[in-house]
C-alpha cells in the first residue's frame, strides 16, 4: 500500500517522503519502506496433504464493454474445461467497444466486426458449455466470480437464451480464497499481483483463455499451500 505519510524506512532507516514508498503491515504494526527496499512477501511452501486441488477443474472468464456487470457486454469469454484443454469466443456485442475497455484488454472495434461471432451465437455456445459442466458436477473456477457469473446471466437473458443452472453449479472463487488465507494482505488482489505471489504462470493478463487457465492453477496453489482450504469441500467453498 502506497504511503500516505511521511516515515522513516524500516530496512536503510533513510526518510521515506509521503507517496514515495509503501508502508506494509507487520503482525498488526504498520512499518514504512523505500519501495527497493521493502520485504518480499512469500506464499507458504506446497504441502503434501491430498484435497480437490488435485481433482478435474474448470474455469471461466470474460472480457468486457464495462466494470459494471449489469451493462456489461460479453466481448471475449473462455472455458478451460477439466482436461485442461480450452475454448475461446471473440464476440461481436453489437455496440461500440468503449477506448478504456480497449486499452485494458487490446480488443477493438474492428476485431470483433472482422472476426468476432455474433454475440448470440457466442453467447449460445458458452451457455451450453457452462450447462454441461453444472451437470457433470465439475467445480467452475472464476477469479472475481460474482462479476462474471452476473454478466453471463445478464447476457444470455439479455440475448433470450436458456439460463445457466448456477444454483446447482460449484463455483470456486480465487479471490475469496485468498482473502480467507491472507486476512492482513493489504497490497493489490489483480490476478497478475496473486498469480504473482502464488508462483503461478499468467501468459496474458486480460486474455480470456489465459486469464481463465491460470485462475484454475491459482485456485490449485492456494490449496496446495493451505490444508483447510484443500480439504473443504468445493461445495462449502462455493
Amino acid at each position: 500500500m502506497i504511503n500516505r505519510y511521511p516515515g522513516r524506512c524500516g530496512a536503510c532507516r533513510g526518510t521515506v517522503d509521503a507517496g514515495a514508498g509503501q508502508v506494509v503491515n507487520e503482525n498488526g504494526r504498520w512499518q514504512t519502506y523505500h519501495n527497493q527496499c521493502a520485504p518480499e512477501r512469500i506464499a507458504p511452501p506446497v504441502g503434501e496433504h491430498d484435497g480437490w486441488h488435485h481433482m478435474p477443474l474448470a474455469a471461466i472468464d470474460v472480457e468486457t464493454t464495462s466494470n459494471d456487470p449489469f451493462e456489461a457486454r460479453v466481448i471475449s469469454a473462455a472455458v478451460v474445461l477439466p482436461d485442461g484443454s480450452g475454448q475461446a469466443w471473440l464476440v461481436n456485442p453489437g455496440v461500440p467497444i468503449p477506448p478504456d475497455a480497449t486499452a485494458i484488454n487490446g480488443i477493438t472495434d474492428e476485431m470483433v466486426q472482422k472476426d468476432g461471432l455474433p454475440a448470440r451465437q457466442a453467447l449460445a455456445e458458452i451457455g451450453v458449455a457452462l450447462g454441461k459442466l453444472v451437470v457433470d458436477e465439475v467445480p467452475i473456477v472464476a477469479f472475481c466470480a460474482p462479476y462474471d457469473v452476473t454478466v453471463l446471466h445478464r447476457e444470455l437473458g439479455r440475448h433470450h437464451l436458456p439460463a445457466v443452472n448456477w444454483d446447482d453449479a460449484v463455483i470456486i472463487d480465487p479471490s475469496v480464497l485468498h482473502r480467507h488465507v491472507e486476512p492482513t494482505w493489504f497490497a493489490q488482489r489483480t490476478l497478475s499481483d496473486l498469480c504473482r505471489y502464488y508462483q503461478v504462470e499468467l501468459a496474458r493478463a486480460h486474455d480470456a483463455l489465459s486469464d481463465a487457465q491460470a485462475a484454475r492453477e491459482l485456485a490449485r496453489s492456494i490449496a496446495a499451500r493451505h490444508r483447510e482450504i484443500a480439504q473443504t469441500r468445493p461445495r462449502d467453498l462455493h
